[in-house]
């Protein structure tokens, strides 16, 4: 039988130990459900208050000075979805620069929204930089004054990001984006998401300017080949060049959907079926040269209606020939819900 004192003894490295473990995993909690910091960029807390306010309030900070009716801890910085109607919310954090160079940050919501960037990383020296007067579609940062001016940022600096949202009835939405340097993709993406270069561009130098449909050095190795998000040639094509884009595009919905063609200086469309790539859905031609993102009016520019079911892929090919100029080739979609012009490739988020 052991003693008292031995017992005791057991029983208070018993208590030592239990307290470690339970320690360890208290601390390891709180550093899962830690709130945004400096030091733990892309970590956002997202506030919410219900009740209404007017869109002026959403500029004074004494709005957000109450104790919030809801808090997450969040690394997409995206608006709740389950609030119902009339509700304010913040949405807070630091995120990090990938790259040194000059950004632009955006803001889109429904309802008003304003954006707040410290490019410094001191919250309390945050300014607005962007808003959204009445209500935008969702990740639509295009509308007037929704984006930023140029923001320089140094390599691994960083900047303060607050967006505050109300809602009063209906649909409601919150999201933030921003334009990266040297990313390749020249618009914002929601912050917390990638897009990675769905199509093929190729070139093929020393061709001079002719129908596309009867060069033969597409059959030949490309002198250039490399994958583009938008399906569209860069910007640095050259002169008497042949190029090619080709990639696969999904419907996002049942509906009819039309394709168009936008180049300098002539190209040629083929819509085909991802199942049976014989099967012509339709083509589109262009005789002559257009202005960069101008996408009807030119006869043959625009394919007829393609039914397609949603989930429905399409392959897509693109035949261009450039002789002097700038040159470039496109290809847009509208149909339901759908207006890309550039067709683009699909946002993800980083977690999923």
């Amino acid at each position: 039988m052991h003693s008292p004192l031995f017992t005791t003894s057991v029983r208070r490295i018993a208590v030592v130990v239990l307290s470690m473990v339970l320690g360890g995993l208290v601390s390891e909690t709180a550093r899962a459900q830690a709130g945004p910091d400096p030091e733990r960029p892309f970590v956002f807390a997202r506030e919410v208050w219900m009740g209404r306010v007017p869109a002026e309030a959403l500029r004074d900070a004494a709005t957000f000075g109450s104790t919030p009716d809801r808090v997450d801890i969040v690394t997409i910085p995206v608006g709740a979805d389950d609030l119902g109607d009339g509700f304010v919310q913040r949405i807070r954090g630091w995120i990090e620069a990938p790259a040194t160079g000059a950004y632009r940050f955006a803001i889109a919501a429904d309802d008003d929204a304003v954006l707040l960037i410290a490019p410094e990383g001191d919250s309390k020296n945050a300014m607005v930089v962007a808003s959204v007067t009445g209500f935008t579609a969702p990740d639509d940062f295009n509308g007037s004054g929704q984006m930023s001016r140029p923001v320089t940022l140094i390599k691994g600096q960083r900047c303060y990001v607050e967006a505050r949202h109300r809602d009063v009835s209906g649909a409601d939405h919150l999201s933030i984006g921003w334009k990266v340097p040297r990313s390749g993709i020249d618009r914002p993406i929601p912050l917390g998401c990638i897009v990675e270069p769905q199509f093929l561009f190729e070139s093929w130098s020393g061709v001079p300017k002719q129908d596309p449909s009867g060069i033969d050095v597409f059959d030949r190795k490309p002198d250039r080949r490399n994958r583009v998000v938008d399906l569209s040639t860069p910007p640095d094509i050259g002169i008497s060049v042949a190029t090619r884009l080709t990639g696969t595009w999904t419907a996002p919905r049942d509906g009819e959907y039309r394709f168009m063609l936008s180049a300098d200086d002539f190209a040629l469309l083929e819509v085909r079926s991802d199942d049976d790539q014989a099967l012509l859905l339709g083509s589109a031609r262009l005789g002559g040269w257009t202005d960069p993102d101008s996408w009807e009016g030119r006869p043959g520019q625009v394919t007829d209606p393609i039914p397609l079911r949603k989930g429905g892929k399409v392959r897509l090919k693109v035949l261009h020939s450039q002789g002097s100029g700038p040159g470039h080739a496109a290809v847009g979609v509208v149909g339901p819900d759908v207006d890309q012009r550039p067709i683009t490739s699909p946002v993800h988020r980083r977690d999923s």
